[in-house]
């Protein structure tokens, strides 16, 4: 016969890691090399980061330093772009000393191991908003123009893409204990105990769902970013500047969420799945945790693969037509690979970013005979 006791105790192992460890134990020197690596690479990071608009000459508006919004963002006395970033860097040192302490609490603890998976979504991010046609504020702090790879993200890489954990993760610690009083309240032969990681990813999907669409909504309304093609059907406030496809953004980013919550759900035996998975390789049996943590990150680098590719689809096959007018962002240049922008009469400059040619089914490019249907994104008319 089962009991809650499994569920219980992987919630309560799960808050175990904010609180203080015991002993203290000295640092291993390979945790010293770790940690020497990563503040290297953050000096690297925060000393070649630029901010207050594209630097470079394929996205900055050289007329557009002086000119004011088109659109005030929502509560414009607010300034939006430092309060998100300050926020974004809080929740990055609360994440990494939230993970230190708890590493040396529980070593290799499936949670602090999901953490540092998510957090290589980085990886994947620039990708996410090309395929989305997703761009930033150019006044946030982001990655130099010049570094590969990332230069594929629309006018600019924002620095806050670091932050990947507590956006996927938070479903997972809502509904867990959501889960945990359910099956308190049934017995064994309820649904929620035959089917316990249907019933995780039943919940996941409906708080995930609801959780990004709220926060996604806030960022357009702040004009924190830009939704700036979109399939009409779907997408709420559709061709203004503060569009938003509510039904594949919100919707399809749980494909992400949901199994980040499964891989986390322990069994009877304490084992995460991810650990299960893991277990079926020889490679588990000399690096457990190594072997774990791929496991998450794999699963997940793929999933937000799958999630971008079907933006990709609806970009190359023309459906995601519809553009956010007027364009936002007087300093840096319309990105307008597709020319959609300059034939509803948006006066530019324009620029098509990279990746514009035979990626989304254009081999010659950007076309370069436009003649313009409307003058719905013209903000001077």
């Amino acid at each position: 016969m089962k009991s809650s006791e499994p569920v219980r105790d992987q919630v309560k192992a799960d808050s175990d890691l904010i609180t203080p460890p015991g002993a203290a134990r000295l640092w291993s020197w390979k945790a010293l090399v770790c940690w020497a690596v990563v503040a290297v690479l953050a000096v690297l990071v925060f000393a070649t980061a630029e901010k207050n608009g594209p630097v470079s000459a394929d996205n900055r508006n050289p007329g557009g330093a002086d000119k004011p919004l088109p659109v005030e963002p929502l509560w414009s006395v607010i300034d939006w772009l430092t309060v998100g970033q300050v926020l974004g860097l809080v929740l990055f040192i609360a994440v990494v000393i939230a993970c230190v302490r708890g590493w040396r609490r529980h070593p290799g603890h499936p949670v602090i191991l999901m953490v540092l998976a998510t957090s290589t979504l980085l990886w994947v991010d620039p990708y996410n908003n090309w395929a989305i046609g997703l761009v930033y504020n150019p006044k946030l702090w982001h990655f130099p123009r010049d570094w590969p790879w990332l230069n594929l993200s629309p006018v600019i890489e924002p620095l806050t893409s670091f932050v990947y954990a507590p956006y996927i993760l938070l479903p997972y610690f809502v509904v867990m204990p959501i889960l945990r009083a359910v099956q308190r309240r049934r017995g064994p032969d309820a649904f929620v105990w035959r089917h316990p990681l249907i019933s995780l990813g039943v919940l996941t999907f409906v708080f995930g769902a609801i959780w990004d669409a709220l926060l996604e909504i806030f960022l357009v309304q702040t004009q924190f970013l830009t939704y700036t093609h979109v399939v009409e059907f779907g997408s709420i406030n559709a061709g203004e500047n503060t569009q938003f496809p509510m039904l594949w953004a919100s919707v399809l980013i749980t494909i992400v969420m949901i199994p980040a919550s499964l891989l986390l759900y322990r069994d009877d035996t304490g084992r995460s799945q991810a650990e299960k998975i893991a277990r079926r390789f020889r490679f588990h049996d000399r690096r457990p945790k190594l072997a774990t943590f791929l496991v998450m990150a794999i699963t997940l680098s793929v999933m937000m693969f799958s999630f971008s590719s079907a933006f990709w689809v609806l970009r190359a096959t023309g459906a995601a037509s519809t553009v956010a007018c007027p364009w936002p962002y007087p300093t840096a240049k319309t990105w307008d690979p597709h020319g959609y922008y300059e034939s509803e009469g948006a006066p530019g400059p324009f620029t098509a970013g990279a990746g514009s040619t035979w990626q989304i089914g254009q081999p010659e490019g950007r076309p370069t005979h436009i003649v313009p249907e409307s003058q719905r994104c013209n903000p001077d008319n």
